[in-house]
């Protein structure tokens, strides 16, 4: 085979010595908990707080649409059948991140990102992920994730995230783990990439009409006790409005979803109050998130990151004013606020992995969450998911329009 060139080379270098450190650090952490008798059994528990409601089956069905049905011509008059392709965009939680990883060193010890049932894009079988839900009601939407990917894009080499893995599953989920709002413009590159390149014969690039589902911020709230102007909520608008330009600019036709962030702080008393979350915090999980998972988080750090969120909420409604008032055909954004209130009201909402992700149940209310927001009109929009209370999905018909 051919030479690598010296940057290929020099990448791989680092991703094997970063690979190689990360076990080994993974490793020592976990026997010195062992040894420390730290390192407790899966807990039984875990299923502790207010009782989770169940999701109903999911009604929804195709509709027929008469041959003689005109295609929107207006971004704002879209229906089910008009969408031919679903994107998202974000960081670990939008990948789906160790959403159905066990306790560490429980097999599969290598915790994946679980694409293929990420509430905003997911598309495996009987998932409650948008991408599954969007294919009930029209088959013939593409893009949603099928499959696990390797969290191999949450390593960066010279201020650069790996490429995805296993692009074949994760289609257009274009999120890439341990993403700031700085990193987005990287993940608007991979969707014009792969809409151009693996979906050039079945997507009319500059006709059909696509819809992409944006959530950023996390890493960025777990940063703003450290003062960096990364992370000000004015920061985090400049950028994420910038994206959003580079959007209207490279992708045709394309109606953009934005979900506010929600309080991360949210898992921190759930970890306090499990001996193996505590330990998993103060090892190998500490660096999750810089003002929160370490040992020695005051309460002023955990402030910032509350303080944060409301600031970046701000920002996305502000975002999503702008680009509605240019009244543009082609081009929308608007947010769906139901992340807003997003209240984890019981453990088993976290991944069991790290305390610290949205589990596999989390994912499923995110999506059915999304989808009946989607068909809301705005003054009527949930600003919360209804854990508790459950709810009934609605299925859109040939006329409805998205909100």
């Amino acid at each position: 085979s051919p030479a690598l060139n010296p940057a290929m080379a020099h990448m791989r270098s680092h991703l094997a010595a970063l690979t190689a450190l990360t076990a080994l650090g993974c490793i020592l952490a976990a026997l010195a908990a062992v040894a420390h008798g730290q390192w407790n059994p899966p807990d039984p528990e875990w299923d502790e707080g207010l009782p989770l409601a169940t999701l109903p089956p999911f009604p929804c069905q195709p509709y027929e649409v008469p041959v003689n049905d005109e295609p929107a011509t207006n971004v704002n008059e879209l229906r089910a059948h008009d969408i031919k392709v679903l994107m998202a965009m974000g960081d670990s939680m939008t990948a789906a991140f160790a959403a159905t990883s066990p306790h560490f060193l429980r097999s599969p010890v290598i915790p994946r990102e679980d694409r293929y049932l990420s509430g905003l894009i997911g598309a495996g079988s009987m998932r409650y992920a948008l991408g599954s839900l969007f294919q009930a009601v029209n088959p013939k939407v593409q893009g949603g994730a099928t499959g696990a990917t390797l969290p191999l894009d949450g390593l960066s080499v010279e201020g650069h995230h790996l490429p995805i893995t296993l692009t074949q599953n994760a289609r257009l989920n274009a999120a890439i783990s341990g993403a700031v709002v700085q990193d987005l413009p990287d993940e608007v590159d991979y969707l014009v990439e792969q809409l151009t390149t693996a979906y050039n014969e079945t997507v009319d690039f500059q006709n059909d009409w696509k819809l992409l589902t944006i959530l950023i911020g996390a890493n960025n709230m777990c940063g703003a006790c450290k003062n960096s102007t990364r992370d000000e909520p004015d920061t985090y608008g400049e950028v994420l409005d910038s994206v959003i330009e580079d959007l209207y600019k490279r992708i045709p036709r394309l109606r953009v979803q934005l979900l506010p962030m929600f309080n991360v702080s949210q898992v921190y008393p759930w970890a306090h109050t499990n001996s193996y979350c505590k330990t998993m915090w103060r090892t190998i999980d500490s660096s999750a998130c810089a003002c929160m998972t370490p040992f020695h988080s005051t309460r002023e750090d955990l402030a910032a990151i509350n303080k944060a969120a409301v600031g970046y909420r701000s920002q996305v409604h502000k975002i999503a004013q702008k680009w509605q008032a240019k009244n543009l055909t082609d081009f929308t954004v608007v947010v769906q606020p139901f992340t807003t209130g997003l209240h984890l009201v019981n453990r088993k909402l976290t991944s069991e992995f790290d305390c610290f992700h949205p589990s596999a149940i989390a994912h499923a209310w995110i999506g059915a969450a999304l989808w009946n927001s989607m068909w809301t009109p705005p003054a009527q929009k949930a600003s919360n998911v209804t854990f508790v209370k459950g709810l009934d999905f609605k299925c859109p018909d040939r006329h409805t329009i998205l909100q």
